[in-house]
């Protein structure tokens, strides 16, 4: 049985397992926000909701997995920017139709992405930062990898400055901050989870962040945005979402949606996730839908122009 499209989607809601698809192995943002929400859900609804981790190929085995289930409700993708809106575009060839559009359920997260130097640079705005970029052409930075949001936030960063930089991929956050706190690489865009320790450390400076507006977990720093010209509509981050697999009727993603934002709105939850460096968005099925066809069509450019590819 499944959920019907009528107005008592609760009542023909059967009480079986609902399955919350997590992209990567267990740890890290997008699982942390999937087991958190899964167990208040749970508890909210009277039903069993379990994380089903299923890593691999950045993301596509999960993506792959969700597109062949049934449109029913029980499988939901957790997934962020990158599977959403870089990856269809990163890759000639997917393992499902790459015409199939999930259905967004809610834009729940936001992991912002700030604009870190080693602390010892005199880099200390982002004016300073392009000031240097431009008497150093070929300047490095380091990213978390080839195709990855940090990597392309950069590349438009660059491209919207009018500066040459030079990608330093690394293997993961952890790396790439480690570089950057031990003067390896000179900047990079990064998550606060990421460089947390290494601020409070004294060897990183955090001189911006990428999103529109100021963000409430570092409230002082002003944003790229506000450097203006060509940088005022600048924007990066890492948003984390939950979508079912395409066909799904809309009921269906409106129900989940409204029984997910009220777990939302609990304190604690919320209280954890800024501890973690993430803000809660809590966009509706309408607003996600237009936020993943901005990003990508953003991103599409950016791969475009940086001639990055899938690296496997």
């Amino acid at each position: 049985m499944t959920i019907s499209a009528g107005a008592a989607v609760a009542q023909d809601y059967p009480k079986q397992p609902i399955s919350f698809v997590v992209p990567m192995a267990p740890g890290g943002g997008v699982d942390t926000v999937s087991r958190s929400v899964a167990q208040l859900l749970s508890e909210r609804i009277g039903q069993t909701v379990i994380v089903e981790n299923k890593p691999g190929a950045g993301g596509l085995v999960a993506a792959g997995y969700v597109v062949r289930a049934a449109p029913d409700g029980y499988t939901v993708f957790v997934a962020d920017t990158g599977q959403l809106s870089v990856t269809p575009s990163l890759h000639e060839t997917l393992p499902y139709d790459k015409t199939a559009s999930f259905v967004p359920i809610t834009e729940a997260v936001s992991a912002p992405l700030f604009l870190a130097v080693n602390a010892a640079s005199p880099i200390k705005s982002v004016e300073d930062f392009i000031a240097y970029a431009k008497a150093n052409p070929g300047t490095v930075y380091g990213s978390t990898g080839v195709g990855g949001v940090h990597h392309l936030g950069m590349h438009l960063l660059a491209t919207k400055a009018g500066v040459e930089l030079v990608h330093v991929p690394y293997r993961g956050s952890s790396q790439s901050t480690t570089a950057l706190a031990s003067g390896e690489v000179p900047v990079l865009l990064s998550a606060l989870p990421s460089l947390r320790g290494h601020i409070e450390s004294g060897k990183v400076r955090v001189i911006a962040v990428a999103t529109p507006e100021r963000s409430v977990l570092m409230p002082d720093l002003p944003t790229i945005a506000e450097t203006g010209g060509n940088l005022s509509d600048f924007s990066v981050a890492v948003n984390i979402g939950f979508v079912l697999p395409p066909e799904t009727p809309d009921a269906i993603a409106q129900y989940l949606y409204k029984e997910i934002d009220a777990v939302m709105d609990d304190k604690a939850l919320q209280d954890r996730l800024m501890s973690m460096g993430l803000v809660p968005l809590r966009n509706g099925p309408d607003q996600y839908r237009k936020n993943i066809a901005a990003d990508t069509a953003k991103y599409l450019e950016v791969i475009k122009a940086s001639g990055a590819t899938a690296q496997n």
